[in-house]
């Protein structure tokens, strides 16, 4: 079982969106589409990048992974994000304002 939580919020209109997702309970496409993205932002490998608090505008982004017996919570920003992360964020926000237009 991986269950994965994400918030965003800040930017221009302080929004806040999130998203609570079990991939159990997803069809198996889009389960396989977002375990190969956890597997290449190897989540559990990187530490929080929050941005400067002199930063204005950005976007935070909370990430916590629960898998089997482990879990990693993961606190970052647009602005200091790593690579490898963003196709995961870009898509757990895609999910998260699909969800909330439902």
């Amino acid at each position: 079982m991986i269950r994965i939580i994400f918030e965003q919020t800040g930017g221009i209109m302080g929004q806040r969106i999130s998203l609570s997702l079990n991939l159990d309970d997803l069809p198996q496409a889009e389960a396989k589409s977002l375990k190969k993205l956890l597997d290449e932002a190897d989540v559990f490998s990187l530490a929080d990048s929050p941005a400067s608090d002199s930063a204005r505008d950005v976007i935070h982004y909370l990430i916590r992974i629960e898998a089997d017996d482990a879990a990693h919570t993961l606190r970052t920003s647009d602005t200091s994000m790593p690579d490898r992360l963003r196709p995961l964020v870009q898509e757990l926000s895609r999910l998260a304002r699909q969800q909330r237009k439902g």
